[in-house]
C-alpha cells in the first residue's frame, strides 16, 4: 500500500539571473513498511524535498499524495492542521520556543490542536528522557543531548504516522541526482 507518492515534483526559487532549480521533475513512491533514505550532496534538494514532502513549503509544480490525498490541494490552515497531525519533522536546528520550558514545548503540539493532556504519559515520557529535574528548565539552560531529546519528543508528540525525518536504513534509498 502506497503511503507516500511523489508525481513530477518540481521546486524553483528565484528567476533570470539569480534562478536555482532545486528540485526537477522527481518522482517515486514508498509503500507502507519501506524504509527510505534521502542521500545526496550539499546542495542537491535533500531539504527542499522533505520540506515539499512535510507539506512546510509548496512546490512550483507536481503533486505530493500521502495517504492518496494530494495535499497541496490544502489551504494554508489545512495544511498546517495536517502537519501537526499527520507529520512529524526533525529538524537539524532545534525548533524549541526559547520562551517555552522543556514541559510546555513538549505540549505546544497538543495544545495547538486542543487535546487534553494525560498526566500520567507526561510524567511517563519526562523520567523517561531524563528530564524530570529540568522540565521547568528554558532551552537555552539544556546540554544539546536534552534539548535533542526535546525536540524528537515534541516532533512526535502528536503520534504522526509518517515522519520523513526518522533514522532510515541502508538498504533501501533514493539518491537525489
Amino acid at each position: 500500500m502506497e503511503i507516500l507518492k511523489v508525481e513530477n515534483l518540481s521546486k524553483i526559487y528565484g528567476e533570470g539571473g539569480t534562478k536555482v532549480v532545486a528540485l526537477d521533475n522527481i518522482s517515486f513512491a514508498v509503500n507502507k513498511g519501506e524504509f527510505v533514505a534521502i542521500v545526496g550532496a550539499s546542495g542537491s534538494g535533500k531539504s527542499t524535498l522533505l520540506h515539499l514532502i512535510g507539506g512546510v513549503d509548496r512546490p512550483t509544480s507536481g503533486k505530493v499524495y500521502i495517504d492518496g490525498k494530494d495535499i497541496y490541494k490544502f489551504s494554508d490552515d489545512e495544511l498546517a492542521i495536517f502537519r501537526r497531525r499527520q507529520v512529524g519533522l526533525i529538524y537539524q536546528f532545534y525548533n524549541l520556543i526559547p520562551i517555552l520550558n522543556v514541559e510546555e514545548n513538549i505540549l505546544l503540539p497538543l495544545d495547538l490542536d486542543n487535546r487534553d493532556v494525560n498526566k500520567k504519559t507526561l510524567e511517563d515520557l519526562i523520567t523517561l528522557l531524563g528530564l524530570k529535574e529540568r522540565r521547568h528548565h528554558l532551552p537555552s539552560e539544556l546540554s544539546r543531548r536534552a534539548t535533542t531529546k526535546n525536540i524528537n519528543r515534541k516532533s512526535n508528540d502528536n503520534k504522526p504516522k509518517h515522519n520523513p525525518s526518522r533514522r532510515t536504513n541502508r538498504k533501501s534509498r533514493y539518491q537525489i541526482k
